[in-house]
């Protein structure tokens, strides 16, 4: 038996060293896949991390002699284990959102949303609205096909603008994505860049609240000529269908307080969402369901039935099962990344940037992640992709900088997930172009919050605003 255990391990059996050509070649290839995966044959985003998986693992098994032990025990377990906070983070939003749907939470902060639509701010109206259900409901797509579909017509009939409505709608449902705390893609960018969930939305307000704010200066300036009346029927339809299904009152608000409050108190984000998870347990009791029931919601999420499909369909998100996607998704893609981060493929291609482009240059570091990050959206269109692949290159970069990894968590959002609605071959172009009939080019140039959140990144890294430092980094 002490024979056995004083065996040597696999890893000692001799490998090639990956050069620049060879690490290119690897980057080019994962690149190709997954162009090719998502663009021409459509293939599930988990998928195709895991074709990409396999095809490295080829690669580095047969072209450079490494061993699978080596690469599994050196490389997937540690990078999956760093992620395995994020990953319980999205099993347990999965059920968090189930609950506030159940006990009202989400329902009555929708119908506060509706109420602060005026003629004279339409489209700031509209925006807002959108930024408030993503926000609440961690989707930027649900919000945009629910209230944002409601509202298309309602600006249709006030003669505005259709591709102006439709790039308020996207511009303020891809804000409230990217600062909620119960999105996959918010959740994924801080995973991915290895810092708290919190530590990066706050990190985002710097450049994602300008952003917008700039995006409803403009929607202001356009709608202030608009009429000052409007058809209110399809609000009232929404909101009639929510007060009828759902006992609302101010209290069933506490769950969303409870998070908020112990989030800016610095509590444990998984904690945070337990807290929340468990204050909303008899909320839903009042709206009529037994524990049995609340759990089985927990599980597999609600079945809302107002009557009206599009509240159904908002309302009838959320569960464990509703975030599976998602963990599959992380999951593989560590795969991959791990092989990429211990064979020292990724060390190579950063270092080459560095010497070359970067330097000593703080504004190049972050305009190249950004860059990177933005080409990925460009040839894959899929979000988790674009977040994943500048992340899990530009980590030691920022790190040897001593920049905080909260700043390299919003550049990830500020170039990958904004981005990709406005790439007409992305799913999320294709999907928002269908759900709101409004083509993407047209509604590009009104989405402003979602490419001026990139500008502004590369004008505060160059002029080194909200660039913060590691103590050490700051010490010295």
């Amino acid at each position: 038996m002490a024979e056995k255990a004083a065996k040597p391990h696999k890893a000692a059996k001799p490998h090639k060293e990956v050069g620049l050509g060879g690490a290119i070649a690897i980057m080019v290839m994962i690149l190709a896949i997954m162009v090719v995966g998502k663009l021409f044959m459509n293939f599930d985003t988990g998928m195709l991390c895991l074709i990409v998986a396999l095809a490295t693992t080829v690669v580095y098994v047969f072209g450079y002699g490494f061993t699978w032990d080596y690469m599994f025990k050196e490389g997937v377990i540690p990078m999956v284990a760093r992620a395995s906070g994020a990953i319980l983070i999205l099993l347990i939003v999965g059920p968090m959102i189930a609950i506030w749907m159940a006990g009202g939470t989400v329902p009555y902060l929708i119908k506060v949303g509706l109420s602060i639509l005026r003629p004279s701010t339409f489209l700031i109206s509209a925006s807002v609205i959108c930024a408030i259900s993503s926000v609440l409901t961690g989707t930027s797509w649900g919000s945009a096909a629910t209230f944002g579909v409601a509202l298309m017509g309602i600006g249709h009939g006030l003669g505005i603008n259709p591709a102006a409505t439709a790039g308020a709608v996207i511009a303020g449902s891809y804000f409230g994505d990217k600062i909620s705390p119960i999105s996959d893609t918010t959740v994924l960018a801080a995973a991915t860049a290895e810092c708290d969930i919190m530590d990066h939305i706050k990190s985002m307000m710097w450049t994602t609240l300008p952003a917008f704010c700039i995006g409803l200066a403009v929607y202001a300036y356009v709608g202030s000529s608009s009429a000052d009346t409007m058809d209110m029927t399809r609000i009232n339809e929404i909101v009639g269908a929510i007060e009828k299904s759902y006992k609302l009152t101010p209290l069933v608000l506490i769950p969303a307080g409870v998070m908020l409050v112990l989030s800016y108190m610095g509590k444990p984000t998984i904690p945070v969402l337990w807290a929340s998870m468990v204050s909303a347990i008899p909320f839903a009791m009042m709206q009529g369901h037994s524990l049995p029931a609340i759990v089985k919601i927990m599980a597999s999420g609600p079945k809302a039935a107002t009557g009206v499909k599009m509240v159904d369909s908002l309302l009838s998100r959320g569960g464990l099962s509703f975030m599976s996607g998602s963990v599959v998704v992380v999951f593989f893609a560590y795969i991959f990344a791990g092989q990429l981060e211990c064979t020292g493929t990724i060390k190579v291609i950063t270092n080459a940037m560095r010497e070359r482009f970067i330097k000593s240059s703080v504004g190049r570091l972050v305009f190249s992640t950004s860059l990177t990050g933005i080409i990925t959206a460009l040839g894959t269109g899929n979000s988790y992709l674009s977040i994943i692949m500048p992340g899990i290159m530009y980590r030691d970069p920022f790190d040897e900088f001593g920049i905080r990894r909260n700043v390299l968590s919003r550049t990830l959002e500020d170039s990958g997930t904004v981005v990709v609605p406005l790439i007409p071959w992305s799913a999320a172009g294709v999907y928002m172009a269908s759900v709101l009939d409004v083509p993407v080019l047209e509604y590009l140039p009104w989405t402003i919050m979602c490419y001026s959140g990139a500008v502004l990144a590369w004008i505060y890294a160059f002029c080194n605003i909200a660039i913060f430092r590691n103590k050490t980094a700051e010490s010295k």
